[in-house]
């Protein structure tokens, strides 16, 4: 759906909430395209905190999100919905497109400059900026292979020049003056972007160890990971093993691996293209296979897949295995830390502050308690 401009009114009323905010924190909404493509309403106003805007938060003004994961919530939304932020100390400038890759929904930035709005910027979903992406993985996974100076530099310089393009994806948008519509929202049908829950209890013993295989293989540190299938909570393998970076495998090239994404978003390859009864599986090398946050949100947190690590030694000795799956404590320890976020700003003390990091530090914590252990067999 085209957007011609958008109501100054919104434009307005971020500005005023970021800069009553002020500490460069960022304020959100959800905005809602007319039939003329003009932006005329909007959601509830959403306060930045200290890891950025919530956007589960935000979300939650238009759909459930108590219990669910990210692509869950994100499938609620309406056809004719944008996501609308400021970004305070720019001029709405767009240089990424990793919101596209996740909301695949127009993406409006609001800059604020000295109090005032310095522009709006926007950016579609468009093939060309997820072809863009992957591009871009690639390139950063290429410097790893680097055996020289000059070879990295040479890469270094291909990316460099890959992160021109990402200039020319904003186009300015522009502020009219119409007045406010009532937000109207058709409930989607749960089935429609309920993810189903499934156990899982087993992997495949040789999966596993090609897994390692392979991590053991390539630069000491980089993981790698598959796609595996889910047959009565037994995991084998399903997609193409890849070989990812130090600590991580990037989410388009894991997406890939298991069938061609090519010019389509994450949103929709998780929704229409990978079934539900798959799980996301890499090595923790050097690891037992102990998860953390980041781990939950790759996997369950953002789009409902259980998440399984290996973990091994050098020498390619696997020393356990672990699985979150897709339960409401994912969910849940994803919104706390959402609004613990935010209560970083009303602490009036240093003990305050200090309790409130350590909270946000625990809840971090916790997701280490969600790893279940994995029989291999």
């Amino acid at each position: 759906m085209k957007v011609k401009g958008i109501a100054a009114f919104i434009v307005e009323r971020l500005v005023d909430r970021s800069n009553h905010l002020s500490q460069g924190r960022s304020a959100g909404a959800i905005g809602f395209i007319n039939q003329e493509g003009y932006i005329d309403s909007m959601t509830e106003i959403v306060n930045g905190g200290i890891s950025g805007l919530p956007y589960r938060q935000m979300l939650s003004k238009v759909a459930k999100t108590e219990g669910e994961a990210l692509l869950e919530i994100i499938n609620q939304l309406p056809e004719n919905a944008v996501i609308i932020t400021t970004n305070p100390g720019k001029t709405g400038i767009i240089v990424g497109t990793g919101g596209l890759d996740v909301f695949n929904i127009p993406l409006i930035s609001i800059g604020v400059k000295m109090g005032k709005a310095a522009g709006v910027g926007l950016i579609y979903p468009k093939k060309e900026y997820f072809d863009l992406a992957t591009e871009s993985e690639d390139i950063q996974l290429h410097r790893l292979t680097a055996k020289t100076m000059e070879e990295e530099r040479e890469i270094l310089r291909e990316s460099f020049n890959l992160q021109l393009n990402y200039l020319d994806i904003c186009k300015e948008l522009e502020q009219v003056d119409i007045p406010e519509d009532e937000v109207s929202l058709a409930k989607v049908p749960e089935k429609k972007w309920q993810i189903p829950a499934i156990e899982v209890n087993t992997i495949d013993k040789e999966f596993a160890k090609r897994l390692v295989a392979k991590s053991t293989e390539v630069e000491q540190g980089r993981e790698v990971a598959a796609i595996g299938e889910i047959i009565d909570g037994h995991i084998i393998q399903k997609g193409e093993i890849v070989v990812g970076g130090m600590g991580y495998v990037p989410s388009r090239m894991l997406a890939s691996s298991y069938t061609d994404i090519s010019g389509i978003s994450l949103k929709e390859a998780y929704t229409n293209i990978i079934p539900h009864n798959v799980a996301i599986v890499h090595t923790h090398p050097g690891g037992t296979g102990v998860m953390h946050m980041g781990d939950a949100m790759a996997g369950p947190g953002s789009w409902g897949r259980p998440v399984i690590a290996i973990g091994h030694d050098k020498d390619g000795n696997i020393k356990g295995a672990t699985v979150i799956e897709l339960r409401e404590e994912v969910a849940k320890l994803a919104d706390e830390y959402e609004e613990v976020g935010q209560k970083y700003y009303l602490a009036e003390t240093p003990e305050e502050e200090a309790e409130i990091r350590k909270r946000r530090f625990g809840i971090a914590q916790e997701y280490t308690d969600l790893c279940k252990p994995l029989e291999l067999k």
